[in-house]
């Protein structure tokens, strides 16, 4: 799916869903990367979209604003896909929309997604932002065990999102039945699974500060990916301040491009 853009995006995930006989998606919203409060407009789509904050029963469930919001649309309803549509075109391949396809009820795909958001290291609770796009692929390349991401597939048929680049990619799931509460256990991340939480963060931070000092054109996908692997590098080279972490991954940027076809060695 990955060579599709996003102005095609919900055409294609309509075949997907048709080829499993499903004819809703669950949209998880970002909010908190938006620029204002998406759930008005939500709640103004007729006939009514089932919703839910994933932040319901937590410590954060006060900051309504900006809770990650899944939202089932039925693709079979022109006004809710309209809307869909709408909000996609609006976001502008913002990477704010995670969604899945799923045969669990709303309310039980509901309940189990709020419970994965709980992650725990040594004791200490936090948030898990799964539910980011820019960082869901990289739990599944990167960080989680593959018995950790089975709490991330077991309700998906698939899941979608848009790349950096406004480009959709698709990952397909393991559909299961649900656990029960009781039976659900919080992921424990090991220190080494926070660091590299950490480097895609500080990767991130890193386009945004070098960005005049970048030394070659490429995609935004293409960007992070290198200085993701930079920082990850240079977090087992043992440097630790961001002064230090962004030469090294300036000077792999740099070293990368100079051995490109067409491109100036300085």
């Amino acid at each position: 799916m990955s060579s599709v853009d996003r102005d095609t995006w919900i055409e294609l995930l309509e075949v997907c869903c048709a080829q499993v006989s499903i004819t809703s998606l669950d949209i998880i919203i970002d909010q908190a990367a938006a620029d204002s409060a998406l759930l008005p407009s939500v709640l103004s789509v007729e006939p009514s979209l089932p919703w839910h904050s994933l932040f319901t029963g937590l410590p954060e469930a006060g900051l309504e604003d900006e809770a990650p919001l899944l939202v089932r649309v039925d693709l079979a309803q022109p006004l809710q896909r309209q809307w869909l549509v709408g909000l996609v075109q609006a976001l502008g391949g913002r990477s704010q929309l995670l969604v899945l396809a799923s045969l669990w009820p709303f309310q039980v795909v509901a309940e189990h997604l709020g419970r994965c958001l709980e992650a725990s290291n040594g004791g200490c609770s936090g948030l898990l932002r799964y539910y980011d796009p820019r960082l869901f692929p990289l739990l599944f390349s990167h960080v989680l065990e593959p018995e950790q991401q089975q709490q991330l597939l077991r309700p998906a048929v698939f899941w979608s999102w848009l790349d950096r680049d406004g480009l959709a990619e698709r990952l397909l799931g393991a559909p299961d039945n649900p656990d029960w509460p009781e039976d659900f256990a919080p992921i424990e991340l090991s220190d080494s699974q926070l660091e590299t939480l950490c480097c895609a963060s500080d990767a991130t931070l890193a386009m945004l500060s070098l960005a005049d000092a970048l030394p070659c054109e490429g995609s935004a996908e293409e960007r992070f990916q290198i200085c993701f692997a930079a920082m990850l590098d240079a977090t087992r080279d043992g440097l630790l301040l961001t002064a230090q972490r962004e030469a090294y991954t300036l000077e792999r940027l740099r070293k990368l491009c100079a051995h490109r076809p067409g491109q100036n060695r300085n």
